[in-house]
């Protein structure tokens, strides 16, 4: 063999070498796992950026399942329910689905865990919210409700309440809007300077107990209600679906506070709050990296 190709044959073994050495190196957005799915970001960033041969997990039984048949399935979207849907956004940390279609109150709290790698690019458009409920007969309370509730979100508790509990601002709001302009002053409850609050605590970060106490977004929110009425806030706790029928009653609680949705089908046997907080869905996918 000649010096000369010796030389060549070096040269050529060294950029053999270095081609094999930066495909091994490639992973980036392309990288799948061993049934397919995408193990990093994949740039998402609405239900448009969704189609053929996409995964996205819901929460079976749920609203958010119900928009993701209707609206991305026939876009050749698999819609994959859930039990929990914390089983859905371990399914997204892992790769094995591209996004997750859910309730943007309760998304936020899951994604504000930074170690997950998760965001919320698109809050979805359903027109859902939550209400405070009443009575039929005490609408008194209703309205002064009402009224503390506009000025609570007028000047600035709300948001703060509402980011303490979900780790970022509200991405939306119903209409602001109280019932009456000033503060009523005839307002009647079960217990004098007292509102009792009929809640099921066992959905956070909305109500729930911990050692022993009821915390939560529905909490801080009602307790700054009861401070502009200059009444002290009490939960208790009930099954959700002994809520409505126990405060038609009136004679354990005044009003309920529990993430519950205004429906018209509810409207027909109690009154409702002016909307709280809107309850949208969302769009959560992985952190692009």
């Amino acid at each position: 063999m000649s010096k000369n190709s010796k030389w060549t044959a070096l040269l050529l073994a060294f950029a053999l070498a270095f081609t094999a050495f930066a495909l091994v190196g490639c992973g980036s957005d392309d990288d799948t796992t061993d049934d397919g799915g995408t193990t990093e970001a994949t740039g998402i960033t609405s239900v448009d950026d969704l189609g053929e041969g996409d995964k996205v997990g819901v929460q079976s039984g749920t609203t958010g399942e119900e928009w993701a048949k209707t609206n991305l399935e026939p876009n050749g979207v698999e819609v994959i329910p859930y039990d929990d849907i914390l089983l859905a956004f371990s399914a997204l940390q892992a790769g094995d689905i591209a996004g997750v279609i859910n309730d943007l109150p309760i998304s936020q709290d899951v994604v504000k865990d930074e170690t997950r790698g998760l965001e919320i690019v698109q809050e979805i458009q359903t027109d859902e919210t939550y209400g405070f409920a009443f009575s039929k007969d005490n609408t008194d309370l209703r309205d002064a409700v009402n009224w503390a509730l506009a000025e609570v979100i007028a000047d600035g508790t709300y948001d703060a309440v509402y980011t303490t509990w979900f780790g970022a601002a509200p991405m939306s709001m119903p209409p602001v809007e109280a019932t009456v302009a000033e503060m009523p002053t005839n307002i009647t409850t079960l217990s004098a300077g007292k509102i009792i609050v009929g809640s099921d605590t066992a959905f956070p970060p909305f109500e729930n107990v911990e050692g022993g106490e009821t915390v939560g977004f529905d909490v801080d929110l009602m307790e700054a209600i009861g401070e502009k009425l200059g009444l002290t806030v009490e939960f208790k706790t009930y099954k959700f679906d002994a809520l409505i029928t126990g405060v038609q009653a009136g004679s354990e609680f005044d009003m309920v506070a529990s993430a519950m949705t205004i429906t018209d089908e509810r409207k027909e046997s109690i009154d409702f709050s002016n909307p709280y907080i809107n309850s949208n869905q969302s769009l959560a996918v992985k952190k692009m990296q």
